[in-house]
């Protein structure tokens, strides 16, 4: 077929009936409880006057009684249109006469099977919606998500947590990383694992990106002021970036906007990526972008992926970031400590730093003084802290170790 003819009347018939069925089934599960029920219910009503109006079941079909059956299976599913079946045939049996007028009763044997009839259809309704159904909940879940996000946005309800990170070599702490968080109105604080992914599949994830960049970089100036004027040296802010991110071609450009904007020195800001970046083949400007700028690149969550020697040495990473899963296993499988020596080694091979995270108890911590990581960070020493809370542990310039508390990344 040329690309110039137009498609079978039968294709583009079956495709638009798969589209006015998928719209119409949005449209219905995207419905509110007390507006379906309402619509059943009056459904069930206005069937029943039209047939009692039009003098009665012998003048009139009551067909219409399969609108708020059909409508019940595909909202609620199965047992909700057996209920509304069961109602539809007492009213369009006992409670409809054959005659209104002569007030001649329906024979149990018609009024029975057209009941026998309204089960049977909604049933079939509920069954052939099922493999629809969990897609459209899904579709309308995702939606619902981006508007909330979008509203959160406005209301300014996105803040930033901060991660410290702790010096092995100099025991005493020299950065955090930014980790977003939602307040959210009704269900409180929520983890990026609540809401980054409906935010990545839309353009929300520049605008919350671009909220992190610019707070992340404001709060850097203000604890390096503060340094400044107490005597310890500054902490970096380490913030995250997605694959989304890095394909802007305006991304580089925000990054130093905003160092210029709060006169921020480049090295305290730390940029950190996932290992899929570095499979990007559209991601190699954009980070020797951020390399002129001076930031230090970071991957993040390194040795659970699939980086390979070859990206590594072929964009400018500073830093490794080994995965919190690795570090788990520390002091509890011998392959967990194989692994991190081999990230160690490989990184001092390439001139690189190394962050272990999720550093939780002090074998952890002691395994990695002999596994000589760079950095640590985790909730020996820190939970995610508010902005507020770090200047007291930046001018204190000492490890807290007060154990273990029960706020997640």
């Amino acid at each position: 077929m040329s690309r110039f003819e137009s498609a079978p009347p039968s294709a583009g018939g079956l495709r638009y009936s798969d589209h006015l069925a998928r719209t119409t089934l949005r449209a219905w599960v995207g419905m509110s409880f007390v507006t379906a029920s309402a619509l059943i219910l009056g459904g069930l009503i206005l069937s029943w006057l039209i047939v009692y109006t039009a003098g009665g079941a012998d003048s009139i079909v009551p067909h219409f009684y399969y609108v708020p059956i059909l409508f019940a299976a595909a909202r609620f599913g199965a047992s909700t249109a057996l209920v509304v079946a069961l109602v539809a045939g007492v009213l369009a049996g006992p409670l409809t006469p054959v005659d209104v007028a002569a007030g001649t009763a329906q024979e149990t044997e018609r009024w029975l099977t057209r009941t026998g009839f309204f089960i049977g259809i909604g049933q079939l309704m509920a069954w052939l919606v099922i493999p629809a159904l969990h897609p459209v909940t899904e579709e309308l879940r995702r939606m619902r998500q981006e508007f909330d996000i979008r509203r959160g946005l406005r209301h300014n309800e996105f803040f930033l947590r901060y991660q410290p990170i702790y010096s092995l070599e100099l025991e005493r702490h020299v950065g955090v990383e930014a980790l977003i968080r939602w307040q959210h109105p009704i269900r409180g604080e929520l983890a990026p694992a609540d809401f980054l992914d409906v935010a990545e599949d839309s353009s929300l994830i520049h605008d919350i990106s671009d909220r992190v960049l610019n707070e992340g970089c404001r709060q850097a100036a203000e604890w390096r002021a503060q340094a400044t004027k107490h005597g310890p040296p500054p902490w970096y802010v380490a913030i995250n970036l997605s694959a989304h991110d890095i394909v802007r071609p305006e991304m580089a450009a925000h990054v130093a906007a905003a160092l210029e904007r709060h006169q921020l020195p480049p090295e305290l800001l730390h940029i950190e990526l996932t290992e899929t970046v570095l499979a990007m083949d559209n991601a190699t400007d954009t980070l020797h972008q951020f390399k002129s700028l001076g930031v230090p690149l970071a991957i993040d969550d390194f040795g659970t992926g699939y980086s390979s020697l070859a990206y590594l040495n072929r964009f400018p990473i500073d830093i490794l970031k080994i995965d919190r899963q690795l570090i788990s296993g520390l002091g509890l499988d011998t392959s967990a400590r194989d692994l991190s020596r081999g990230i160690v080694l490989l990184a001092d091979s390439l001139g690189l730093r190394t962050i272990a995270e999720g550093v939780e108890t002090r074998e952890q911590l002691e395994i990695g003084r002999q596994l000589r990581f760079d950095c640590v960070q985790g909730y020996y020493f820190a939970r995610p802290l508010l902005a507020k809370e770090i200047p007291t542990l930046l001018l204190s310039d000492a490890p807290r170790t007060g154990g273990l508390h029960a706020v997640h990344y």
